[in-house]
């Protein structure tokens, strides 16, 4: 058997990821042994639900350990896997799959100058960094977050996960970067789905080295950084224009009215109706 025996609960195929695919799954109670196939990603699994008893067999013998919510498993690219559980609880079982694509992990570990080697596998993992931005992941799987976050997301995995696999004497040089040039694009393209390629091409640099050196440059990711600038330009259509709050949202990068909303309440502290109100007076 070769194909993972859970329900499919939701993934991330209609919301454009380009770096990371993720999924969630319904676990049954127990699997009997079944493989995983080798694949070029570097793959994690973290558990959202429920406690099971697992173990794994790469070719030699069976190993074993306990998963409860919080718990992060990984598996090297290229490195095939045979797996069974039990439930160790009444709990439903629930787990998040994050497919980190082979073009990430290979310039990533060009960048460090290492090879899919490097990277080990995990049958349990304890670094919180992982888990933390797993569970990212799966909020951001469960709002339907752009595609430029949840791929600067999983370039921070990744990254985090190639730098600590062997001790880094020096760290990578960046090269220099053109902040405003980016910067232009970014408001020349508010209404548009920019994602970290677009930016990264704009700046002539590999995502991973783009993402590190406009950090460096703006003391905030491309992600933080194009959202800031969203949200100042849809505070100020609210007060300076009539049109709706939906034809807002839409010049400022949102097809989702509530998800424009709800960002613009955590940057403004109000909502837009509320804000327009506020604004006419």
């Amino acid at each position: 058997m070769s194909e993972l025996p859970s329900r499919l609960l939701r993934s991330s195929d209609t919301l454009g990821w380009r770096q990371v695919h993720a999924s969630t799954w319904r676990d049954p109670p127990v699997a009997e042994e079944f493989r995983r196939a080798p694949t070029p990603d570097l793959t994690v699994v973290l558990v959202t639900s429920g406690s099971y008893r697992i173990e794994s067999r790469g070719g030699g013998s069976w190993r074993g350990a306990a998963y409860r919510p919080g718990s992060v498993g990984i598996t090297a690219p290229g490195r095939g896997v045979r797996l069974r559980w039990r439930a160790a609880g009444p709990q439903p079982m629930e787990s998040l799959h994050l497919r980190l694509g082979a073009g990430l992990v290979g310039e990533t570990l060009s960048a460090y100058g290492r090879t899919p080697a490097d990277l080990p596998d995990a049958l349990t993992d304890t670094d919180d960094y992982v888990a933390a931005a797993a569970a990212t992941l799966a909020q951001a799987l469960r709002e339907g977050a752009p595609a430029l976050y949840a791929d600067a997301v999983a370039q921070g995995l990744v990254a985090h996960l190639v730098h600590r696999s062997v001790p880094v004497t020096r760290p990578p040089a960046v090269a220099s970067l053109d902040t405003g040039r980016v910067i232009e694009h970014m408001h020349a393209h508010l209404s548009d789905d920019v994602d970290l390629d677009a930016l990264a091409a704009v700046a002539a640099m590999s995502k991973f080295h783009f993402v590190r050196a406009f950090r460096a440059a703006t003391g905030l990711t491309p992600h933080r950084y194009l959202t800031t600038l969203r949200m100042r330009r849809a505070a100020d259509l609210l007060r300076t224009t009539g049109l709706s709050i939906r034809q807002v949202a839409s010049a400022c990068g949102y097809q989702s009215p509530s998800r424009f909303a709800a960002t613009f309440r955590r940057e403004h502290g109000t909502t837009p109706a509320d804000y327009r109100k506020l604004g006419l007076r």
